[in-house]
């Protein structure tokens, strides 16, 4: 699913925006800060309470929404150990916001391709 020109896609994963993201219209946060903490609480030294995964989606949920009201977008890439993306999407749908994945193809001369942003919900 390509967004059409104008829709932005809020990057809410621990890494900066690549070229080729950038041309499904995804964009990195305005504030470096919010980026940063993003990174913290996407990582986890040890496994985590289901109480950590919470605070932590709420968190998230919360940064996505204020780039939203900035961007005047409506999609977010995530990109979250397993355990947290159940509630990190469900979260953002019931903030009206639609959680959106990478699809991609593994090539053994380029690596990675991203072909598309897909639903994640």
């Amino acid at each position: 699913m390509k967004t059409d020109g104008n829709e932005h896609v809020i990057n809410l994963t621990k890494f900066k925006v690549t070229p080729e993201l950038a041309g499904f219209g995804v964009r990195d946060l305005t504030s470096w800060k919010d980026f940063q903490e993003i990174r913290g609480l996407l990582f986890y030294p040890d496994p985590p309470t289901q109480e950590q995964i919470d605070q932590r989606v709420e968190r998230l949920a919360n940064i996505a929404l204020r780039e939203a009201k900035k961007m005047g977008a409506t999609q977010v890439l995530v990109s979250c150990p397993p355990w947290m993306l159940s509630p990190l999407c469900k979260e953002l749908l019931y903030l009206n916001m639609q959680p959106m994945v990478t699809f991609t193809k593994s090539n053994n001369d380029k690596g990675v391709t991203v072909l598309s942003l897909v639903n994640a919900a």
